[in-house]
């Protein structure tokens, strides 16, 4: 009788020890997908933030002068519509010029 339990014991370890290894394989296939999720993530935020850094505002491309001649424009009493006209400069940047932001 001895012989026979030991016996069950040790085909109940072997089958113990099967089910652990398949669930554990099972789990690392999962954490291998997860980590692949993972960088094809990561590779997207660097590919974005890479097109992002490559959309910097323009650097100031208008000339004192224009500045100068759109205020003085301004003050002989035309509009904005009449100013771009005569400049050639967008409503936004005569807008932009008058409130002050290329001081």
């Amino acid at each position: 009788m001895g012989l026979f339990k030991s016996k069950s014991d040790e085909s109940w370890k072997i089958n113990y020890i099967r089910e652990f290894n398949e669930m554990r394989s099972e789990y690392e296939k999962k954490l291998l997908a997860k980590q692949a999720e993972i960088d094809d993530l990561k590779k997207q935020i660097e590919e974005i933030k890479s097109f992002k850094s490559n959309l910097r505002p323009k650097e100031k491309q208008i000339k004192d002068s224009d500045i100068d001649s759109i205020k003085e424009l301004r003050n002989q009493g035309l509009s904005y519509r009449q100013i771009s006209q005569k400049t050639s400069w967008s409503k936004a940047t005569i807008c932009r010029v008058l409130n002050g932001l290329y001081d």
